[in-house]
């Protein structure tokens, strides 16, 4: 079944790249191979200024163009007119068609995109300006017509009556007007007689009627003679715009384009590239051959007064896989579960919660805690790493008045007086540049008498610290207590400059910076520190709490 659903589950991912790949092709590819051409990428490396400078010059042959197309408008008839109007009608609604498609997210900056679509503006501006030219060009003949009419009435008025005879006219229409008032005042029995025999009144009236009616004339005539005048003049001026069709300017296709282009970006882009790769390097020769030499010169870690130790820590035989550890008169053993591979029989063994009641984080911390207490004389037990197969063990012999500073985690067992635990004390070094750069910040000295049963990834190294050791920072297991421990810089400079070694290395050693010689001590480190130990997630979580603890010492 399971074979089934898998050979499903593959055949069916097979149909689907397979459907994706084939609709690519059939709907994508012909957008994108277009954008894609020898042409459309060497325009896309062009910058902001050479992009300007060919719309200007696309501006100037639009211009050009326009011109002459204008100029022949205005030697064609009607119907050519009418035909070219309505082929520009279409060809603007292809044009804005093709500007109301908008475009990709990179439009904006691809100088490719960029000069495609002020190209299309550019050339609508264009036949714009040519349909404004074809419609002034068609009414041409409208006008001279328009100039004929204006011209024929004005031929009607002549002669225009001026202002001065207007108003002559008005003023014998006023003194006629004032006779014929003046007679109705008179009495009505001399009115009826200079009536009925002089005919007075309607001679009167009649003088008024023909002086008014005259002066009304006048007045009339000349508005409209004025008036077709500034007809003929209108109509003129008009056709005058027709005969003299020209080509409005086209707008600047440069204005509005961005101020960054696709190279632009990417020039950026291989600037913060070279950035990103180049600073690094500059910090480390920066670090290399100013700040490490200025840290090195600081004053060493030295937890122990050498004048109060006169007896140092004993190491012989080095480390093996298996080690055997006969208990003394009065000596007691504590041993991790996971580290006792045989034991005498009848023996006296015991549970001890903690390695120290006085240290009780520290104890479950490193893993000393719930070990087993075996007592004595003459028993032989064996100390293995029954889980770790690289795992090597070596024994460190604390005389009384010696101390050697210890990690908990790479104790596999301890050797002390029975009832007298083994003295730990804790010694901080908050104000140390050397403990911040170790990221060690609490040490742990281990007091004897007693004897400390160390662990390591294929095997402990236990050499003298005379003139100084130089080591990994995580190879560190411990060190006597009256060495002077720092950080140094690294030996050879490629190595470090090329990321292969790391800036600091740590050292322990009996001279100090003031060359004061002690007595000879010791340095344990770890042969292979990330032997035997977990790949993954898990790995970086548990290297990361790791890192935590050495903090504390731990």
């Amino acid at each position: 079944m399971r074979a089934v659903l898998a050979w499903l589950g593959r055949t069916g991912f097979l149909y689907l790249l397979l459907f994706a790949g084939i609709a690519f092709f059939v709907f994508a590819w012909p957008a994108v191979r277009g954008g894609l051409s020898g042409e459309s990428l060497r325009q896309d490396a062009m910058s902001v200024e050479a992009v300007r400078e060919q719309l200007a010059e696309d501006r100037q042959a639009a211009q050009a163009g326009l011109e002459a197309r204008v100029a022949e408008a205005g030697t064609l008839g009607s119907k050519s007119l009418a035909e070219r109007r309505g082929a520009l009608v279409q060809e603007r609604a292809a044009i804005d068609g093709e500007l109301a498609e908008g475009g990709g997210w990179l439009d904006s900056i691809r100088p490719s995109r960029i000069l495609a679509r002020k190209r299309l503006q550019l050339r609508r501006a264009a036949v714009e300006a040519e349909l404004a030219a074809i419609d002034l060009a068609r009414e041409k003949d409208a006008r001279q017509v328009a100039v004929a009419r204006a011209t024929a009435e004005l031929q009607e008025y002549r002669r225009i009556p001026t202002e001065r005879a207007i108003a002559i006219s008005r003023r014998l229409c006023r003194d006629a007007t004032a006779e014929l008032e003046a007679f109705d005042e008179r009495e009505a029995l001399d009115r009826a007689a200079r009536q009925i025999f002089l005919l007075q009144r309607a001679r009167l009236e009649s003088e008024r009627r023909r002086t008014c009616d005259l002066a009304e004339s006048r007045a009339t005539t000349r508005d409209r003679g004025l008036a077709a005048r500034d007809a003929v003049f209108e109509a003129r001026a008009r056709l005058a715009e027709a005969q003299d069709i020209v080509a409005s300017p086209l707008p600047d296709p440069a204005a509005g384009v961005s101020d960054t282009t696709l190279r632009d970006i990417a020039l950026r882009a291989l600037l913060a590239l070279l950035a990103v790769l180049l600073i690094p390097f500059a910090i480390r020769v920066l670090f290399y051959y100013v700040f490490a030499p200025i840290v090195a010169r600081g004053a060493p870690i030295r937890l122990a007064l050498p004048s109060g130790l006169g007896i140092v820590p004993q190491a012989e035989g080095g480390s093996r896989p298996t080690l055997s550890v006969t208990l003394a008169e009065g000596e007691e053993l504590l041993v991790r579960q996971s580290y006792l591979q045989s034991s005498p029989a009848g023996a006296d063994m015991r549970t001890q919660w903690l390695l120290s009641w006085g240290s009780i984080l520290t104890s479950l911390a490193s893993g000393m805690a719930f070990l087993t207490r075996a007592r004595g004389a003459g028993g032989t037990y064996g100390i293995s790493a029954r889980d770790d197969p690289f795992a090597e063990i070596a024994r460190i012999d604390l005389p009384r008045g010696s101390a050697l500073v210890m990690q908990p985690r790479a104790l596999a067992a301890i050797v002390q007086p029975e009832g007298q635990p083994m003295p730990i004390r804790s010694r901080w070094r908050l104000f140390s540049l050397h403990a911040w750069l170790t990221f060690q910040l609490r040490y742990l000295v281990f007091h004897g008498p007693g004897a400390l049963i160390v662990k390591g990834g294929r095997g402990v190294r236990i050499e003298p610290a005379t003139g100084g050791r130089r080591f990994g920072q995580d190879q560190l297991v411990g060190f006597s207590a009256h060495t002077a421990y720092t950080v140094t810089r690294s030996e050879t400079f490629l190595p470090y400059f090329f990321g292969r070694e790391p800036l600091f290395r740590d050292r322990v050693a009996d001279v100090d910076a003031d060359s004061f010689r002690a007595e000879p001590g010791i340095l344990v480190i770890e042969e292979a520190p990330m032997a035997g130990r977990r790949k993954g997630v898990r790995a970086g979580l548990e290297g990361a709490f790791d890192a935590a603890l050495k903090a504390f010492g731990i």
